[in-house]
């Protein structure tokens, strides 16, 4: 193993815990026969917001559309924040450790109404160097260009960074491009890891 310069950490699930359902239990839907007739729309229109390609008026104006005005703009965003749930335990901890250590970016597929809430609910990212956000960069995990980006902004050779992600997916894509990777499975069993790899 290389000396780890720079370690990536992914948000959902790593950082923070996301709850998908919670934006559809939010909007008073309960039962997935309920859901499915505006899945496809509520799909659609998310991909395109959190790889950058629409702003968050047209996001919510547009799930506006897709719900027939049921709900108001402010009760879909106020829904789609729900998602982002209570810190992971121990994690903040860790990050502001290894950040005594190595730099340390957060990387995440992500949208500009969950990057705020997460601001606001996690006092931690304050800890990251720097932020590589999908909807910012317009390209998501795992697509190779994703990771290529960051190796290019950091400057450093790709197997002198670790990454950190809940999905296995992800984790591969950035073995690919050279990135050391550890699938995140729990907060002890990634100390131990860091501890292993010299980054605490």
């Amino acid at each position: 193993m290389n000396r780890i310069n720079t370690v990536l950490f992914d948000l959902g699930n790593v950082i923070v815990y996301i709850d998908f359902n919670s934006f559809w239990r939010e909007l008073g839907f309960f039962r997935m026969e309920e859901i499915l007739p505006f899945k496809k729309g509520y799909s659609s229109l998310t991909l395109k917001y959190e790889t950058g390609n629409i702003a968050t008026d047209e996001y919510l104006n547009g799930l506006r559309i897709v719900f027939q005005d049921k709900f108001t703009n402010e009760q879909i965003e106020q829904a789609f924040s729900s998602i982002i749930k209570q810190p992971v335990e121990g994690m903040a901890d860790i990050v502001k450790r290894v950040s005594a250590n190595c730099q340390t970016a957060l990387v995440s597929n992500t949208n500009e109404i969950h990057y705020k809430q997460s601001l606001i609910k996690l006092d931690g990212l304050k800890s990251f160097q720097k932020h590589y956000l999908s909807y910012q960069l317009k390209v998501m995990k795992p697509s190779g260009d994703f990771y290529d980006f960051i190796i290019k902004d950091q400057g450093i050779p790709a197997h002198d960074m670790l990454f950190i992600d809940d999905i296995e997916e992800n984790v591969e894509a950035a073995k690919k491009t050279g990135i050391q990777s550890v699938l995140f499975t729990g907060t002890s069993e990634l100390e131990k890891k860091f501890f292993k790899l010299g980054v605490l």
